[in-house]
């Protein structure tokens, strides 16, 4: 192994605010997840999978914050791109696919868990809000700006290094992360506040809008941030190269990684149409408490329990 590369898998950012930051959601669905094991023969708690989902999720996180990607991000434009997939793309909707309201709720103590539930009961404020932020019109306008924001070269240059600003960065990305993908995945169940095929349309804006930066990064004829202009050169990757790479990363890998839940979506939309042109008199046959039948991770969730 050459010495950059071991240098590299060595440079580990152990820092106790971001460990206690992934540990504490992760106890807190375990607690939750347990305690709900127990009432009613595991019936209310998420399947398995989806703790794993949860799980992975926070490895994603940890990936992103602690991991040689992200003490690199301050010598290379590229690493900062994969770092920003991971919290962008990768860890929100492995999240969001934990289903994770109901365990982290009951993973607090009871008196807090019966605080917080009140704050979130229909009419109240915090209902709304969320009920509001996660609108798809909503989460989608505020992913599309948060992305474009922190690659005006003014702001991403204001945000590098070990400062508030880059934490803001990384929690503005999560935040827009798990907003976004809140719609598409739908952990709460429930009806759908997007159809499949809305869903699948609801996900082009984002592709569109990385392929346009990441394009314009790789074609451009100068740095376009001045960071990178000013750290050491290491790996025999110029400036330019490095903005290239990064370009290419955002353009191509994310393009590809954003074709996933498309596939899936288009799969799962298909499924139901032929479930509707199979139904005797052309309609969904619904449950008894009018929702339509169980597809995709719905169904999933059934067989689970």
């Amino acid at each position: 192994m050459s010495p950059e590369a071991a240098a590299f898998l060595r440079s580990w950012a152990f820092e106790p605010s971001k460990l206690a930051g992934l540990a504490l959601p992760g106890v807190l669905y375990a607690i939750g997840w347990w305690r709900l094991g127990r009432r009613g023969s595991g019936r209310g708690r998420p399947p398995a999978w989806r703790a794993w989902c949860y799980a992975g999720g926070l490895a994603t996180l940890a990936l992103a914050l602690l991991s040689p990607i992200a003490v690199y991000t301050s010598l290379f434009f590229f690493m900062h791109m994969l770092q920003h997939l991971l919290l962008l793309m990768l860890a929100p909707p492995l999240l969001c696919l934990g289903a994770p309201l109901l365990p982290v709720l009951w993973g607090l103590p009871d008196g807090t868990r019966q605080a917080v539930g009140r704050l979130f009961v229909a009419g109240r404020p915090g209902r709304w809000v969320f009920h509001g932020l996660t609108h798809p019109f909503v989460a989608g306008g505020l992913y599309l700006v948060v992305v474009a924001f922190w690659h005006v070269p003014t702001f991403y240059d204001a945000a590098q290094g070990r400062t508030l600003v880059h934490d803001l960065e990384h929690l503005t990305f999560l935040g827009a992360g798990l907003l976004y993908w809140w719609p598409v995945v739908h952990p709460t169940g429930g009806r759908r506040r997007l159809g499949y095929f809305a869903a699948t349309v609801y996900l082009l804006p984002p592709l569109f809008e990385g392929n346009l930066i990441g394009a314009l990064l790789t074609f451009a004829s100068e740095p376009v941030y001045a960071t990178y202009r000013q750290v050491p050169r290491v790996w025999g990757l110029s400036v330019l190269q490095d903005q290239q790479l990064g370009g290419l990363i955002m353009w191509v890998l994310a393009g590809m990684m954003w074709l996933i839940p498309i596939f899936v979506l288009l799969t799962l939309a298909l499924r139901q149409e032929e479930q509707v042109s199979r139904a005797p008199d052309g309609t969904v046959r619904t449950a008894a408490d009018g929702r339509p039948p169980l597809l995709g991770q719905e169904a999933s969730d059934a067989r689970s329990r």
